[in-house]
């Protein structure tokens, strides 16, 4: 048998090396066109400010919001960015225009998330004694923004162009179960209701796969026990108190077992579409990285759990005057800060989070920028 010299072999275990583990060899490129964002004000991008009706209580329509990136406020729940605009920036495209901006452009894809949106439409709610405001836009009701924007723009040419596009289903359910606890229903109730909202969302998610999509991002829920929201609102429901973080304990096991069942349906969504990939996006994790190694990320340990914009007691969250009121103002450095206005998160921590979000999504995608 003939024998390889230490050269030959060098040079025979570097050739197997870049074939199958570079970039270009194992991924290709990812060539993504567009995006398509579905969601609440967690990626609402200016949708609710439009809504006829609409009646907000954090005011993304005015100062501070947007202060340290557009300068001006955009309709964004933050200072600045949220992840989708971060998200379509790592593909090389413009921010996502809100759907109801008719002026606006959306040759590179379309915002239709709305503050305040649920997974579940209002009358489910309605049926089990939950009050939603009349103006909420559901999942249903975005699926048919969606729906009426590709007839108008590709006709029987979309499920061609959604081979490169990227839809990110949510985050959804967090609004869902934000009004039951506002309305002070208890965890084990809400606990019941999450096989009906998750359900909601596979539901979605295979109406977009229906029509052509063949990338499909679905993020979790956050960890909702360490929103100064949460740990200013809803004292009486924190049983089991709280955790190393500072964050409610019993809150962030409700994200968590609502995340499970998420994952638990994807994968057997996933098994039903094989020539699809639906990619789980760990919000949930990604930002309980933020919040355990602040100082790795530049935020400031003292002010984790506080709002940067807001007023009162030691989460600077205070319900009946939040961010966006007369005489309300932000925080001087927001970049030390994860938490905006006490439900949604800084500029910053929405970019710190997207980069931890993008490695892992790419990777499961199979692409590469």
């Amino acid at each position: 048998m003939a024998t390889l010299s230490l050269t030959q072999f060098s040079l025979s275990l570097l050739f197997i090396t870049l074939f199958f583990f570079s970039p270009s060899s194992a991924q290709t490129k990812c060539n993504v066109n567009s995006v398509y964002q579905l969601g609440d004000s967690l990626a609402d991008a200016g949708n609710v400010i439009r809504t006829p009706g609409a009646s907000i209580i954090f005011r993304s329509d005015r100062s501070p919001y947007g202060e340290t990136f557009f300068r001006r406020p955009t309709g964004r729940f933050s200072n600045g960015r949220v992840i989708t605009d971060f998200i379509s920036q790592s593909f090389k495209l413009s921010f996502l225009n809100a759907y109801l901006d008719r002026g606006a452009s959306f040759t590179q894809g379309v915002n239709f998330a709305v503050a305040g949106a649920t997974a579940l439409d209002t009358s489910f709610w309605t049926a089990r004694n939950i009050r939603l405001p009349t103006w909420n836009t559901p999942l249903s009701n975005q699926l048919n923004w969606f729906k009426t924007h590709l007839q108008s723009t590709c006709g029987s040419r979309c499920a061609e162009n959604l081979k490169n596009s990227r839809v990110i289903m949510g985050e959804w359910g967090g609004n869902d179960y934000y009004n039951c606890f506002f309305q002070r229903k208890q965890i084990t109730e809400v606990r019941t209701y999450v096989p009906f909202v998750v359900a909601g969302i596979m539901k979605g998610i295979k109406e977009v796969i229906q029509l052509g999509a063949t990338r499909v991002l679905v993020p979790s829920i956050y960890p909702l026990g360490c929103l100064p929201l949460y740990l200013t609102s809803f004292p009486e429901n924190n049983t089991s108190g709280y955790d190393q973080l500072g964050c409610l304990r019993n809150f962030n096991d409700f994200a968590s077992y609502h995340n499970r069942y998420v994952v638990r349906a994807l994968a057997n969504l996933q098994r039903e579409f094989p020539n699809v990939r639906i990619v789980y996006g760990d919000f949930y994790g990604a930002t309980l990285s933020l919040i355990r190694n602040p100082s790795s990320f530049g935020f400031n340990q003292n002010t984790l759990l506080s709002a940067c914009c807001g007023t009162g007691g030691r989460h600077n969250f205070n319900f009946g005057t939040v961010c966006g009121a007369a005489g309300i103002n932000a925080c001087s450095n927001p970049a030390q800060y994860v938490h905006w206005d006490g439900i949604h998160l800084t500029d910053e921590a929405h970019r710190r989070i997207t980069e931890v979000l993008v490695k892992d999504m790419l990777a499961k995608f199979n692409c590469v920028v």
